[in-house]
């Protein structure tokens, strides 16, 4: 048997040659974008570190060289897409063509093995992206959503005003998200002492951190090789989760002649051997579930506390929201998601944070199913694509002052006017976020509720508020929402 470090000479030896064939091997026959230069095996992994995160160090090498540049990534070349024009030609006009995953990461494939939302291909991934569509569309589920998302909001503001509670502001938003999501998914809500459920989002979370991309196992074989041992517990965080979703399963599997009213309802409810004809297995199904836990809850959180944040930083815009929506609902009752059309400026406003603040920055990525020309530059078939869904969001060819929070660009029809493929928050293409359904009747009802209830301050109201971010694994964070407090209404 070879010994673990003829193994660890063999697989360098390999990194080596991947290397210098992705460096090397390709110019004569593709006119590809530039990139930086790189270290050998490494690439441009050791200036992708530190500061405020990858996305910034993108950014300064869009400055360099443009909207569509590569990096290496030790073995392997990505692609990354700056800018409305190419993300438009890119995601729209060849989104048939780049609508696949790459299948060869180490962490996903090791983790999902091809099955879920996020990284799987083909036949399931339509099929449960479809199921999951319909599930976000139906009456029945958007009704029961929203009656839990009134008694989440309930539990989460009564915690909020109680002054002997523990919880930080926070704990309940992580609570309050993922309860939501669990709403939608599972058809059940947790209580906050609940050492079940905490133990459930706190793998949730662990595990979705070692899926990420931007592990520097999936770009150097031999760290994976040595780093097995965070590939082990996140596959038995993973079986935790899948312990409780398939108890959760067997419970809704006797209530499948009601009108499903969650995710998991409405899969139990199409006949086996349809789910199994479609390629939507059970195992399928959780992955899916444990898939839109990974990514809606960050998005989720994001949200909340960055429209926190705008509140206190625009008092102005809080007051106008807040008397619209008092007008509609006085203070007797709650929001409901019909009120959505009698509460223009507060929807818009919603639009507005979505622009400037999208829950998706950086898009998973894709791969080319056939040779591409993008601009005036080559992509190989089977290469990896990372796209930007920010940067069209802010093109000064379709938004007036994009840097300025202005809802008003959302009221009076103007929306209508906008081209195509500049206001994006979640997206576009095949590929799009698959959650934003679930999310837009989150983002506008729990921001009405809030607005209901409290006023959003600052700590220090003599101090202009910062809105500087970080860029972490999923996306751009508020560094300074420590600052927010919210203060009861009288």
């Amino acid at each position: 048997m070879d010994s673990p470090w003829q193994i660890l000479g063999i697989t360098s030896v390999a990194a080596l040659g991947v290397y210098f064939f992705f460096t090397h091997g390709r110019r004569g026959r593709y006119r590809l974008p530039p990139k930086p230069w790189g270290w050998p095996v490494l690439g441009n992994i050791p200036q992708l570190i530190g500061g405020k995160g990858v996305y910034y160090k993108l950014l300064g090498f869009r400055e360099k060289y443009g909207d569509l540049f590569r990096v290496q990534m030790g073995t392997q070349t990505l692609f990354v897409v700056f800018g409305r024009r190419y993300f438009h030609e890119l995601l729209i006009e060849k989104g048939d063509i780049v609508s696949k995953r790459p299948s060869w990461l180490y962490t996903p494939h090791q983790l999902t093995h091809g099955k879920g939302i996020i990284w799987s291909n083909g036949k399931a991934w339509q099929t449960m992206q479809a199921l999951l569509r319909k599930a976000q569309e139906d009456s029945t589920v958007v009704s029961a959503l929203q009656r839990h998302l009134t008694a989440e909001y309930e539990e989460f503001q009564n915690y909020l005003k109680d002054e002997s509670s523990t919880y930080s502001l926070e704990y309940l938003i992580r609570q309050a998200s993922f309860n939501f999501l669990s709403a939608f998914l599972i058809g059940k809500r947790f209580g906050y002492n609940d050492s079940t459920f905490n133990e459930m989002r706190d793998k949730i979370e662990s595990y979705g951190f070692s899926m990420a991309t931007v592990n520097i196992e999936n770009y150097i074989p031999l760290l994976a090789f040595l780093n097995k041992s965070k590939i082990q517990k996140a596959t038995s965080d993973q079986e935790f989760v899948y312990g409780i979703l398939r108890e959760n399963v067997d419970e809704r599997r006797r209530l499948t002649n009601d009108p499903p009213e969650s995710f998991l309802q409405m899969y139990l409810s199409q006949p086996e051997d349809e789910r199994m004809k479609e390629g939507m297995s059970e195992l399928d199904a959780l992955r899916a579930i444990v898939d839109m836990y990974v990514g809606g809850r960050d998005n989720l959180i994001t949200y909340i506390k960055w429209i926190l944040m705008t509140f206190a930083k625009y008092p102005d815009i809080q007051s106008k929201c807040r008397a619209e929506i008092q007008e509609v609902t006085g203070r007797d009752r709650r929001i409901r998601l019909d009120d959505r059309t009698k509460t223009p400026y507060t929807l818009a406003t919603v639009k507005e944070l979505l622009r400037m603040r999208a829950p998706v920055v950086l898009a998973p990525f894709h791969t080319p199913t056939e040779d591409i020309t993008l601009g005036e530059y080559d992509i190989p078939k089977g290469s990896i694509i990372l796209v930007d869904c920010k940067a069209p969001c802010y093109d000064g060819k379709a938004w007036s002052d994009p840097e300025v929070f202005n809802p008003e660009r959302f009221l009076g029809g103007s929306e209508q006017l906008l081209p195509k493929s500049c206001f994006v928050p979640y997206g576009t293409g095949s590929r799009y976020c698959i959650g934003k359904y679930v999310g837009n009747i989150f983002q506008y009802m729990f921001t009405a509720h809030i607005l209901q209830d409290f006023q959003i301050m600052t700590r220090h109201p003599d101090t202009e508020l910062s809105m500087e971010d970080n860029f972490d694994i999923f996306g751009l964070r508020p560094q300074h929402f420590d600052e927010i407090i919210m203060k009861p209404l009288g």
